[in-house]
Order: structure tokens, then C-alpha cells, then sequence
């Protein structure tokens, strides 16, 4: 763009200040676009965020995160956008979580050798399969997230050298072709070694998912930034800015401008209009062809996968956050709990994942503690919890009877925690939907079926709107924040293969 003599850089109108526009906003700036990011709430980081309550922190996002170890091309987005970095310190526990059930318990080891031994302690007739299972994990310890550049750039021998080096991943999808976490689920006997699959993938997941997540932890990559979630999207924030960005917070969006079958701008709801040559959608993709933009933009892959959920599962949780008036970490992690018998409706899971933060020391007041519960729940918990929030003080009273349950449950299994524990908060597939515009208030995305095609994912690319680009977690299911920010990156380099530039950032 050219003005009075003096070269202007093309505009880019970011849509969403999450992970995925925070990272296509500094990689846009790297590659000498003008870049603004527009985001309705107050702070930046989407679903990756957490708020304060009473003293202390809750972290409403990160477990543990991919591509923390060096060497990979995630690991150097990460750095690239001040995830991480050499004087960001990485907490990596040994532990990835610990299963419960009927007074028994089984953990998931970064030393893989210890957790084979337990497991064929715990049922010697599933050897076989328990040493199938863990070498499987072993191959996926060599599985890399593909995150230097969009697959379609890739030229013929590119292509060679990548499969070569995803061979162990095509190895894994192979095997485990057709079947889903239910199918692994069932070569197992033991009932405490089928929840110590599902409790960290859901049944209809593909089969392959647990051997390669556990297999990432093992090798080390999964680890949490320090801050955790809100310290690290404004990190990214802040890097932004030193860059020259611009980033507008408590601005939501309401339209697209379309002209002449070019996205013109933005409309924000305060109806100020905003213009630029490129516009990057980051945000929930039933809010973008819903809202944004004409349903008839929206690419027949995602529509096809919003109408068949039987395939493409949704899913919705509870969750709650309490304060313990006691120094002592009775869980040190992660542990997964039996709640069957607490079940006051059909959408609650049978199980419960509780978790306390020690190695965050700056989460809880000093001698005290932060403890957060998640509760999986069935899609049709959604409508529910819609409902009820037509009537604030209902809604409000029902979050409250739920966590008082959930606490009930945690103190009968931790004796140490009685009468030591107060209700900090509660959240509801509703808070991910008025907070950001999720689909049917579910915090990640689509997950496939075994009947589902696994080679379909929705396009990033908006046909007849040739200045478009879509980024964020769903449209690479099933999500998470590894995802958003990688294609985050791929956004800004599918606007320069459209400029005929140098995609390689």
C-alpha cells in the first residue's frame, strides 16, 4: 500500500485476543504487517485465562502443555511468542496424574519403566496388553506436532522428509485405525486400568490418543510455564505490544464487512467501523457464520460437522475452585476420583479430576492452598445450565449446591481437608459461552468418532472472501491451546503465499 510517497504496510484485523490471535498477531508483525487484535473481554488470553478470588489465583486452563522441550518447531513458536524462553521456568512433575477407584489407586510415571511394573502388579492378567500399551507409549515418545508451515505448502520431497519424520505417528494411527479409547479400554480386565485410559480421554476419542499424550509426557514435553495460564497470554500480550502491535481489549466484534466479496473490516458493537486489508478470525467458529459472517461462508467440512454429532462429539464440564486453610498437599497432582455415587443428574460423569497447585506456591495466600475440581459433563448439560441461567439466583444457587456436593466428596476421600475448605467459585458451560462465544459452552473442540473421517478437517480459507483467514482450536480438532497457536502462525503464512512472499517465519 502506497500513501503520498511513503510505502504503508497492509493491515491485519485480528479477531479474537486468545492464544491463536495473540500468536498470528506477533508472527503478523515479524512478517512487517500493521497489525491490531480486537478482544471483547477486559484481558486477553480466551479460554487460556485465570481471575482472582479472596487471595487467590484459579488457573481455568493449563494441566500441562505440549511442546516444552526444545528442538521442535512447536517448542520455537512457544518461544517466538514469549510462552516460554530461557528465564521462563518449566514445572514438570513425575507424575501426570493418579487414577482411584474402589480403594485402589494407579499412576501415570514420566519413568515409564515404574508405571509398567505397578500396572502388571496391579492385574498380572493383562501383562500382554500392558506391555503392548507401553511400547506403544514408547513410540510416541518420538512423535513431533508438524508446526514449521502449512501442510499444503509442502513441496514433493518436503513431503517425503515429513512423513519420514511422522513415521512413528503413522505407525500409532495405523495400528489403532478404527478403534476409539473404548475399544483400548476393552483389552483391559481390570476396571482401575480401563479408568486410567478414559480419565484422560474421552471413550469416543481415537484409540491412539491416550499411548501418544502419555507418551508426550513421558518424553518430557509436557510441562506448565510459570504463571500458568493469564501470566502467560499476557506475556504473549506483551510482546506484542514491544513489537508494535495494538492490542484493544473490551472490544467485542459484531460483523465482518463485506464488499464486492472482500472483507472490507469490522464492525464493533459500539458500531465504530474498523478498516483493513486482512481480516484473521480467531474466535469460536459458530460465532464467526453465525454472527460475523453469512452461515453460507461457512466451509461444508464444519458444517457437516456441526450437524453430525454423533461423529463430532462435543462435550461440557463443571468446575469449581476451593480454598484450603492448610499448608499440607494431601494430593501433590492430579488425582481422578469415582463420583458415581454423588450423580445428581444424567449429564454428570461417573468421574472427577482434582487437582492442587504446590508448585505454584503464588496461587494461595501464604500457608493455605488452592484446590480445583473439573466434572465432565454431557452435551446436554449445556441446555440445562442455559436454562437455569434465565434466573440468576437459581443458576447461582445450583453451581452452589454442586460444588458443596463436589467438596462434600473431596473431604469424605481427604480427611485432612475437613471443615478446612471454603467455595472460592463455580463455572458452567454457560461461563465459556458468555465469556467466549463457545459452542454450546465447550472449552476445546470437535472430537472425531472412530465412524468419523479422519482425514477431514474444516478449511482455514473462506470461499468468495479471498482476504479472510480462519485460526484457533476448531478448526483443528480436538483442540487445545497447542493447536490454536500453531495455526496462529500458519494464518499469517497463508496471507503471505497469498502475496507470493517467503511463508518460511
Amino acid at each position: 500500500m502506497q500513501k503520498g510517497g511513503i510505502f504503508m504496510s497492509k493491515k491485519i484485523i485480528i479477531i479474537g485476543g486468545g492464544i491463536a490471535g495473540l500468536t498470528a498477531g506477533i508472527y503478523g508483525l515479524k512478517a512487517n504487517y500493521d497489525v491490531e487484535i480486537y478482544e471483547k473481554n477486559h484481558i486477553v488470553g480466551g479460554e487460556c485465562t485465570g481471575w482472582d478470588r479472596q487471595g487467590y489465583y484459579i488457573d481455568n486452563c493449563l494441566h500441562w502443555m505440549m511442546g516444552t522441550n526444545r528442538g521442535t518447531d512447536l517448542y520455537n513458536i512457544w518461544k517466538t511468542v514469549a510462552a516460554v524462553g530461557d528465564d521462563i521456568e518449566i514445572f514438570k512433575s513425575d507424575i501426570m496424574y493418579t487414577s482411584t477407584l474402589n480403594g485402589e489407586s494407579l499412576s501415570l510415571y514420566r519413568d515409564l519403566e515404574k508405571t509398567r511394573q505397578e500396572m502388571i502388579k496391579l492385574s498380572k492378567e493383562d501383562e500382554n496388553e500392558i506391555n503392548e500399551l507401553i511400547k506403544d507409549v514408547k513410540i510416541a515418545m518420538d512423535v513431533e506436532i508438524p508446526a514449521y508451515k502449512p501442510m499444503e505448502f509442502y513441496g514433493p520431497i518436503e513431503l517425503l522428509k515429513m512423513m519420514k519424520k511422522q513415521k512413528n505417528t503413522l505407525k500409532l494411527f495405523k495400528k489403532y485405525k478404527n478403534q476409539d479409547t473404548q475399544d483400548l479400554m476393552n483389552k483391559f480386565k481390570h476396571p482401575l486400568i480401563k479408568c486410567l485410559i478414559s480419565d484422560f480421554c474421552p471413550k469416543e476419542s481415537a484409540a491412539s490418543s491416550f499411548p501418544m499424550a502419555y507418551g508426550n509426557f513421558v518424553a518430557g514435553d509436557g510441562g506448565i510455564p510459570k504463571g500458568g495460564s493469564r501470566a502467560m497470554a499476557l506475556r504473549m500480550e506483551e510482546k506484542f505490544k514491544f513489537l508494535g502491535g495494538k492490542s484493544y481489549t473490551n472490544k467485542p466484534v459484531k460483523k465482518i464487512i463485506i464488499e464486492d466479496n472482500l472483507a472490507k473490516g469490522i464492525v464493533l458493537e459500539n458500531n465504530e467501523e474498523i478498516y483493513g486489508d486482512y481480516i484473521i478470525v480467531s474466535c469460536d467458529m459458530d460465532y464467526t457464520f453465525n454472527d460475523l459472517l453469512d452461515k453460507s461462508y461457512m466451509d461444508p467440512v464444519l458444517k457437516m460437522m456441526y450437524e453430525n454429532d454423533k461423529d463430532y462429539l462435543i462435550y461440557g464440564m463443571f468446575q469449581a475452585a476451593y480454598g484450603i486453610d492448610s499448608p499440607e498437599d494431601l494430593l501433590k497432582g492430579e488425582i481422578m476420583l469415582d463420583c458415581s455415587d454423588i450423580k445428581i443428574a444424567p449429564w454428570m460423569g461417573d468421574r472427577m479430576t482434582i487437582k492442587t497447585y504446590g508448585y505454584e506456591p503464588s496461587f494461595a495466600p501464604e500457608n493455605k492452598q488452592i484446590l480445583q475440581v473439573l466434572l465432565p459433563l454431557d452435551v446436554s448439560a449445556y441446555d440445562y445450565w442455559m436454562k437455569l441461567y434465565e434466573d440468576k439466583e437459581e443458576y447461582n444457587n445450583k453451581k452452589e449446591e454442586l460444588a458443596q456436593i463436589l467438596m462434600k466428596k473431596i473431604e469424605e476421600n481427604y480427611e485432612g481437608y475437613k471443615d478446612k475448605m471454603i467455595i472460592l467459585d463455580s463455572w458452567t458451560p454457560v461461563t465459556y459461552k458468555r465469556y467466549c462465544n463457545a459452542y454450546k459452552g465447550y472449552n476445546q473442540a470437535f472430537v472425531a468418532s472412530k465412524n468419523a473421517d479422519a482425514k477431514l478437517y474444516p478449511s482455514p480459507y473462506v470461499k468468495n472472501l479471498d482476504n479472510v483467514i480462519l485460526c484457533g482450536q476448531w478448526i483443528t480438532p480436538p483442540g487445545g491451546v497447542p493447536g490454536a497457536a500453531i495455526t496462529g502462525k500458519f494464518a499469517i503464512q497463508r496471507i503471505l503465499k497469498k502475496e507470493n512472499k517467503d511463508v518460511n517465519i
